[in-house]
């Protein structure tokens, strides 16, 4: 099964057009090292087939139609443009588990949120949300004493979720139980949507977070006296919470304690005793004061709860994309478990709430929130190849690569560089995943049990996805859930010298696209780039952004924001530019050909002279995958302008200086 239902059935269409036997090449998957990401890339390939397809319209259906977009408007089907779609965001996937870079984890959100339009529109309305947490995070947590990277973690657990939902019966007969859904593509492409919501966004509120906790650590740092385990530690509260909580559903935090109230009432309320009238009273009250602190006796001001604000920043920005949307009652119900699984993951559910009704019980899958309890697992198994910020942080060893193993029970395996083999037995993230035992702070012993899923069954009933597991403490623990391995850590991929504040990927992508199509205002650039091109083509304008840092290393230069002492670039030299557009060939040809386009002439001059760019387009064929020496003197300026382009474009939307490395 290829699972690309519209690029097969173009196959067929050019046969009859235009007499090729041959067309539409669809790639193979791309080659990753570890199975849970070719578990992620299989689910969606095999199982979300027609994804966001129009199934309504006959001509669509049949491919007879004009209405999508590739290069320009009006080149290819509707559901050819779906189904390519699909297949750059399995790109993406496969360029970030390569790389694990921020800049390749923005592709996912990028696509993500052009295919789904989860706050109306695409990548423009999130785009705010999503770079002002990485660059808030790079920037500003550096302050703290512990705090590690979130933009590209959120990705991991996007990807974890998706294989654990193909390869894991129970997680996926509660999701499709909890919203009446047989299994099929539909469901599948069900799922990549409400979990991508929930697991893409559960950190976006963590600016709040990170303010809060840099004057706490400030204080701490300058008086040992001032600490948390006192409760000593001045701490920040936002005020004129009431305002920043309006809606038009009323009042957030109202909202949000229905909607939790209402979804623990069927399973989770009943079996600890709970009145939903006392959890949803109780609740209220501690929402309205989650980032107010009045209440000092609670202790609750020590930490600042992200997930707080990560869920109504979201629901203010989806309410705001989705006009019709009047009453609580019109908001859909995987919205909803979306958002509060947001607002449940960090500390609400596992301290405070649970706390308020005096009950201990771990979430479990029969409780009906299969978002909330896999948002909750995914976010504890994604510990591994996180930029560390915290100056705390920075000096522990932690895992840098992960897998799930499916040879039999499944398995989860977290792997460690082997240069620092004699520091192991002392990292915490090390210890935790030992199987050997443990001792808790209160001095109780645990015989053969590993800490780390111990620890995630307080918050989730473990047994529930892993029946393996033993949840009696006093009991060895045999099914070796977790695992720590050793192994070389390999070169990290996807990293240069080139740097800038801002994750201007999109910026840069949209003016160069400007530049080339004539656009001269960011209105008619913005146009041009949102209207005119296909999700491929953007992709491709931001891998060009994207692949500036690479090419000026190859000629011995690198851009940054701050002022160094190296020679800075004036202009590039005809050797130069000829190395960077040979570069740039080279990048676009192996671009082209992860997207299954070949080699192809039959397009060429076939209208009076000019290419047909629509039978381009449909046979997805182009003359231009050749080496750059067989190049026409057109054909390699198409190459070369860009990176000149670059060179104006770059100063005047990130305030950059390109250098040389050396002086010439």
């Amino acid at each position: 099964m290829m699972g690309y239902n519209a690029l097969e059935g173009m196959r067929e269409k050019n046969r009859v057009a235009y007499g090729i036997e041959d067309s539409v090449h669809i790639p193979d998957l791309p080659k990753t090292a570890r199975a849970y990401g070719r578990e992620a890339l299989e689910f969606i390939r095999d199982c979300c087939v027609d994804l966001e397809f129009d199934t309504t319209d006959e001509r669509r259906i049949s491919l007879d139609d004009s209405d999508g977009r590739s290069s320009g408007p009006g080149r290819i089907p509707y559901n050819m443009e779906r189904d390519l779609d699909r297949l750059s965001f399995e790109r993406a996937i496969g360029r970030f588990l390569a790389t694990g870079a921020r800049q390749d984890a923005f592709d996912i959100y990028y696509c993500y949120c052009e295919i789904f339009k989860p706050l109306g529109s695409g990548y423009d309305m999130t785009g705010t949300l999503l770079e002002m947490l990485a660059e808030h995070e790079r920037n500003a947590s550096s302050l703290l004493m512990k705090h590690r990277d979130h933009y590209s973690h959120s990705v991991y657990v996007f990807l974890i979720g998706l294989a654990l939902y193909k390869r894991n019966d129970s997680i996926h007969q509660a999701y499709n139980k909890r919203f009446g859904l047989e299994d099929g593509p539909q469901t599948a492409c069900h799922f990549l949507k409400y979990w991508g919501l929930t697991s893409l966004f559960h950190d976006i509120g963590y600016p709040f977070e990170i303010a809060h906790q840099q004057m706490k650590a400030y204080v701490c740092k300058l008086d040992e006296n001032n600490n948390d385990l006192y409760g000593f530690a001045p701490y920040i509260s936002y005020r004129r919470m009431d305002e920043f909580a309006v809606s038009r559903l009323g009042d957030l935090n109202e909202v949000f304690a229905r909607a939790i109230t209402e979804r623990l009432s069927k399973g989770y309320l009943p079996r600890v005793g709970v009145e939903p009238y006392y959890l949803h009273h109780k609740l209220l009250h501690t929402l309205r004061d989650r980032a107010v602190h009045e209440d000092p006796n609670m202790l609750d001001y020590l930490y600042m709860d992200h997930a707080y604000f990560s869920g109504m920043v979201l629901a203010k920005a989806f309410l705001k994309g989705h006009r019709s949307i009047e009453t609580y009652e019109d908001m859909p119900a995987p919205v909803l478990d979306s958002l509060c699984a947001i607002i449940l993951h960090n500390s609400l559910f596992r301290f405070t709430l649970r706390s308020l009704i005096h009950a201990e019980d771990p979430l479990s899958l029969d409780d009906d929130q299969p978002l909330s309890y896999l948002l909750f697992l995914c976010d504890e198994l994604q510990c591994w190849d996180r930029t560390s910020y915290g100056q705390n942080t920075r000096h522990n060893v932690y895992a840098f690569d992960f897998d799930m193993d499916f040879s039999d029970d499944l398995r989860f395996v977290y792997y460690f560089d082997e240069a620092f083999s004699e520091k192991l037995p002392e990292s915490k993230a090390y210890c935790v995943l030992s199987p050997d035992g443990y001792t808790k702070k209160s001095g109780a012993v645990r015989k053969g049990r590993c800490k780390f899923v111990d620890d995630l069954n307080e918050i989730i009933k473990v047994s529930d996805a892993f029946p393996t597991f033993q949840s009696d403490l006093s009991a060895p623990d045999e099914s070796h859930l977790f695992s720590a391995e050793t192994e070389s850590k390999k070169r990290k991929r996807g990293v240069y010298l080139s740097d800038s504040n801002y994750l201007s990927l999109y910026q840069f992508a949209l003016a160069l696209n400007g530049r080339y199509c004539g656009a001269e205002t960011p209105a008619e650039m913005a146009r041009a780039f949102e209207s005119d091109l296909s999700l491929e083509y953007k992709l491709s304008n931001i891998a060009q952004a994207k692949s500036f840092a690479p090419h000026l290393e190859k000629i011995g230069c690198f851009y940054t924001n701050r002022a160094v002492d190296y020679v800075q670039l004036r202009s590039f030299t005809l050797g130069e530019l000829a190395t960077l557009g040979e570069s740039e060939h080279q990048r676009w040809c192996e671009e082209k050909m992860s997207m299954g386009w070949e080699y192809g002439t039959a397009h060429v001059g076939r209208l009076d002279g000019k290419n047909d760019s629509v039978m381009r387009e449909r046979t997805r064929m182009h003359d231009n995958l050749i080496e750059f020496e067989e190049l026409t003197e057109e054909d390699v300026y198409k190459d070369v302008a860009p990176m000149n382009k670059m060179l104006e474009l770059i100063t005047t939307f990130d305030g950059l200086t390109i250098y040389r490395m050396w002086d010439r």
